[in-house]
């Protein structure tokens, strides 16, 4: 698996909350995003407008800890350096 295609799951915590999870390996399964939205909605909940998704990148970076974006809806995935 080349690190230039790494995989992307749409999920929608809730009614209007939706996030992009994007990681090297594999999909994320349901239990798997709600897991992740669940820890990470209340300190990111306002990071999104009307309109806009939340894109939370769980590849392996210089810190173990996810970069998040806030991004328009239909947004397709440029993989960053």
């Amino acid at each position: 698996m080349s690190t230039d295609e790494p995989f992307r799951t749409d999920y929608e915590f809730l009614k209007g909350v939706d996030y992009i999870f994007v990681s090297l390996d594999r999909n994320l399964s349901g239990e798997e995003c709600h897991e992740l939205a669940e820890k990470y909605f209340e300190t990111h909940k306002q990071m999104t407008l009307p309109g806009q998704v939340l894109l939370v990148d769980l590849r392996p970076l210089a810190d173990v800890t996810p970069r998040f974006r806030a991004v328009s809806k239909g947004h397709t995935f440029t993989p960053q350096r």
